[in-house]
């Protein structure tokens, strides 16, 4: 294991602070209570846009709150999902590209929200999930299955939501992480009130190099190799300032604003005249109000987002290459919503009316491309003695650039049956959609005007245990899509996409997890683990060939004990071997990852101090989660945390 000078000593330091003796004072951080059982209730607002416990949702949703989040020490987006939601992230190296794919959909049928307004950029059609901090987020949700009927296009396998944490009581927040291969990240978080505003500002910074060595297996002496050119920097924040009462509190009404910028560089490896480095800058600002009348609450949210993309290879560009590449790429994304949500009529019921518009400029595009959106959605929450039933639809007119407008319906039907105290019936029909990107059309060369938008009919269904600190949940599930739009050769010089491909996938996805509050050595002690398995048949219907990087089954486990001052993580997944072709072969082998963390909490005064040791690929697994693309190896981090009570 690789550990350099400044994490060692942090380590010493962690090792003296846990085994320090010292009796609990009043100041000290709350401890769990001696019960048998621990209640499970995560609450989602994904499935029904309403606040809702998840196993009262017709749909599987997985909630990552705040303690999943720090429990796996990850640094990204990517890093949580990977280790805990039931999704297979697509890795193009620890800070490359990272995508995600849901039941076998492709990473741009996988949609990312932030706070409840879209995150994909226009042109590509998908969110680098590596680009996105866990410190600037407070949880994540992820609904499993189409969600066309609520959000409209891209969330053909499932919807991936982003929630940043709200303004509310002081605290202050001040963290650090070091590890190996010049790895720093710093993490500062700062709320409270200025008369009757509740602000918040939050920031995060982050370098690595990443020349970490591995084998190169391509060669027959499997000689160790360093990675070169793929050093990364980034820095977020995230500022919002709210009045009024909170969405769905008590009082009349309120509003909020709040600001996203991300600025990062990385290299794509190599160096010289072979090298490759991009940059993607972010900007994003989002404006909300909510007010309660005597007929309904009504809420509205606007949306504007500026992404610049530039990429240069080789970089810098030797004098003698007129075929370097040194290109930027601008996108400006829109949104508008509109609800009304009432109870009556034997129900709960909400009318949305949204609009939308996206906007591409790069020098490859045919021209600087518009595309606009407008439409409404019924959405409703039906009770009928055991069963609740939620039915919605959606229309969707969209006006593409030099295009003809298109109208999508996507009608859905969901159902909670409790069949008895502790046992839930979920099941789910609904279409979905996803309408091509800018890139798809516009493109030069190979791009295509014509094509049609991807479609899919998919249905689910599930049941949910729940009991004495422990829940448990199986779905079954299939897809059918068609007019799936893939980029293909079409000479010797250029790709070109059409929608060629009708897929389908079936598969099966099971989880448990469980909390109990026992003493050790008489003092209370929390005991917490969990578990997923997914296993998914996602093929080509045309060829019968399974689907490129997309594994048959993927199996996660993770459990925790906190114990004092004292916390214990450990977590493993295993994912299976990935086709890297059309046809079916040169599989990517399986991997197992093992990952494990410890933290000793201190109360000094009212500061709250935490030291953790995290340590990743504990068994030193040399493996590709995309070819080419090597991960890192057995390495340790050490985590530094300075929290207010």
């Amino acid at each position: 294991m690789r550990l350099p000078a400044r994490p060692f000593l942090l380590a010493a330091a962690f090792a003296a602070l846990a085994a320090a003796p010292r009796a609990q004072t009043p100041s000290d951080p709350p401890r769990p209570a001696p019960a048998d059982s621990v209640e499970l209730g995560e609450v989602t607002v994904t499935a029904t846009r309403e606040a809702l416990l998840t196993r009262e949702a017709p749909v599987r949703v997985t909630v990552l709150d705040r303690e999943a989040l720090d429990a796996t020490a990850a640094a990204s987006l990517a890093g949580v999902l990977e280790a805990r939601a039931p999704v297979h992230v697509r890795r193009y190296g620890p800070s490359g590209l990272a995508t995600v794919t849901v039941r076998g959909a492709s990473s741009q049928q996988a949609l990312v929200l932030l706070d409840g307004q879209r995150l994909t950029d226009p042109q590509l059609g998908q969110v680098d999930l590596s680009l996105l901090p866990t410190a600037l987020l407070e949880s994540v949700e992820v609904l499993s299955g189409p969600a066309s009927g609520l959000y409209g296009s891209d969330a053909v396998g499932g919807v991936v939501h982003l929630r940043p944490p709200r303004p509310g009581a002081p605290e202050a927040r001040l963290g650090t992480d070091v590890g190996p291969w010049g790895e720093r990240q710093a993490h500062v978080l700062g709320a409270g009130r200025i008369g009757g505003v509740r602000a918040l500002v939050a920031a995060e910074a982050t370098h690595a190099e990443d020349d970490y060595a591995f084998r190169d297996r391509s060669r027959l002496d499997a000689p160790l190799v360093t990675r070169r050119g793929w050093d990364s920097r980034q820095a977020s924040v995230y500022a919002t300032a709210a009045v009024g009462a909170e969405p769905g509190g008590a009082g009349r009404g309120g509003a909020g604003l709040s600001l996203w910028a991300a600025d990062a560089e990385r290299g794509l490896g190599g160096d010289g005249d072979v090298g490759a480095r991009q940059w993607d800058r972010r900007v994003r600002l989002a404006a909300a109000a909510h007010r309660r009348t005597p007929w309904a609450r009504v809420e509205a949210a606007a949306s504007l987002q500026r992404t610049r993309l530039r990429y240069a290879a080789p970089f810098p560009a030797p004098p003698d290459r007129p075929d370097a590449i040194d290109d930027t790429g601008r996108t400006t994304a829109a949104f508008f919503d509109l609800r009304a949500t009432t109870e009556r009529w034997g129900g709960a019921w909400a009318l949305a009316l949204f609009a939308g518009a996206g906007r591409g400029e790069h020098p490859s595009l045919q021209d600087d491309a518009l595309d606009r959106f407008a439409g409404a959605a019924l959405s409703g929450r039906i009770a009928w003695g055991r069963a609740t039933f939620f039915p919605s639809a959606r229309a969707d007119v969209y006006a593409p650039s030099g295009a003809d407008r298109r109208l999508a319906l996507s009608p859905q039907l969901g159902a909670n049956v409790a069949l008895a105290p502790s046992l839930t019936l979920k099941a789910n029909a609904a279409r979905a959609f996803r309408m091509p990107t800018l890139n798809d059309r516009f493109w030069q060369p190979g791009g295509n005007p014509d094509l049609r938008p991807e479609t899919a009919w998919s249905a689910d269904g599930g049941l949910v245990w729940s009991g004495r600190g422990v829940q448990a949940e199986a779905s079954a599930f299939a897809t059918w899509a068609r007019d799936q739009i893939v980029w293909a050769p079409r000479t010797s010089t250029f790709f070109e996409p059409a929608n060629v491909a009708r897929t389908r996938s079936l598969g099966f996805e099971g989880s448990v997890r469980a909390a109990r509050a026992v003493r050790l050595a008489g003092r209370p002690a929390l005991v917490e683990g969990g578990a997923l398995a997914t296993y998914v048949d996602a093929r080509d219907r045309g060829t019968d060939a399974p689907l490129r990087y997309v594994p048959r089954w993927t199996a996660k486990a993770w459990g925790g004990a906190g114990w004092g001052a004292l916390r214990l993580d450990l977590g493993a997944r295993l994912v299976g071997a990935r086709f890297t072709t059309a046809s079916g072969s040169q599989p990517l082998p399986a991997y197992l990852v093992v990952d494990a963390q410890a933290s000793v909490r201190r109360a000094v005064g009212a500061v709250d101090l935490t030291l953790g040791l995290a340590a990743e690929n504990l068994t030193g697994a040399q493996y590709e989660v995309v070819q080419s693309y090597p991960m890192p190896p057995r390495h340790a981090r050490v985590r530094l945390t300075i929290r207010t009570r």
